[in-house]
């Protein structure tokens, strides 16, 4: 807390917009992700579908490790610390692991995995990673361990992601396996996410400081976009089989229109009705799910028919 401290007095000197420029970037791990599924159907199948691996991993050991330490945000836990306004509107669930962080350097180390000789991208991304995992502390929203085992959770899913790919790129039959496996595993893991005891503590008014409720959100999401891309990928594998090889420029321009497509409808259509009749828990589920499986099968099945029609 002494270090948020410190942060937060060096945040009252210096400008605004940097403030304000630094709770921006950090908001961009969502873009981020984002990118890497349109890299994933684009530019190249083989390498992006080990970082979404990657992503997936870590995402959702986040998310299990979140909803279970169950521990408060800085400012909740010591009102000397107030975070920067803009930073909160996504600075939801629990604090510890940091999930911007974890986000980004998922995707950020497995996209240095798969680019191992390409020095500037190595450069970049590792800038892009220290900086938001930075930006959370100096913001008010994270504390250093927060970040810190954000960052080892990475590089954990990471080697765990290599082990998968490798197992399923050796073994026939593998991918039935990792489908029926992964099923029933996130089937406990969403259990435990809504039926698990969360703590309920009262402020001095006797008002709940965190709605446990809410708290299920990003899991619900995370635990969903995980599942959703293993579903997509085995039908795909199984009955689409797309490839970026040799793919022309015409090719990339109608994927990334279909992608695009797909993200505004589930994001601003499906979603957007989702939360109007539906448990909030239940409507995150659904877009995480959808978006994942549409990056991976939807999306795919789309483009691979209209490819096709057109005899590209």
């Amino acid at each position: 807390m002494q270090y948020l401290l410190w942060l937060q007095n060096m945040r009252a000197k210096v400008a605004v917009e940097l403030e304000d420029f630094l709770a921006v970037f950090s908001d961009t791990a969502g873009f981020f992700v984002i990118l890497i599924c349109m890299l994933y159907v684009i530019v190249d199948k083989k390498k992006f579908c080990h970082v979404l691996f990657c992503y997936s991993i870590c995402s959702s050991f986040n998310a299990l490790i979140k909803i279970t330490a169950c521990v408060y945000r800085p400012w909740i836990k010591d009102p000397r610390i107030v975070p920067a306004k803009k930073s909160l509107g996504l600075a939801t669930g629990y604090s510890f692991p940091s999930g911007h962080t974890s986000a980004v350097a998922s995707c950020a180390l497995g996209t240095i995995s798969q680019y191992k000789d390409n020095a500037l991208l190595l450069v970049i991304l590792s800038f892009y990673t220290l900086i938001v995992a930075f930006s959370r502390n100096f913001l008010g929203c994270h504390t250093p361990q927060d970040v810190l085992f954000a960052l080892a959770e990475a590089a954990l899913s990471l080697w765990a992601a290599s082990i998968l790919m490798k197992a399923l790129e050796k073994n026939e039959g593998a991918d039935k396996i990792l489908f029926v496996s992964a099923t029933l595993l996130f089937a406990a893991f969403f259990a435990y996410t809504l039926f698990k005891a969360y703590p309920v503590d009262l402020d001095a008014a006797g008002t709940v400081l965190v709605d446990p409720k809410k708290m299920q959100n990003d899991a619900m999401f995370d635990l969903a976009f995980a599942i959703g891309f293993v579903h997509g990928w085995f039908l795909d594998k199984r009955f689409i089989k797309f490839t970026t090889d040799n793919i022309s420029g015409k090719q990339r321009a109608l994927r990334l229109a279909i992608m695009i497509v797909f993200a505004l409808v589930i994001n601003f259509v499906i979603y957007s009705a989702a939360k109007y009749y539906f448990d909030k828990r239940l409507a995150r589920f659904i877009k995480g799910y959808l978006f994942s499986f549409a990056t991976a099968y939807l999306a795919p099945l789309a483009f691979t028919k209209i490819e096709r029609a057109l005899k590209w």
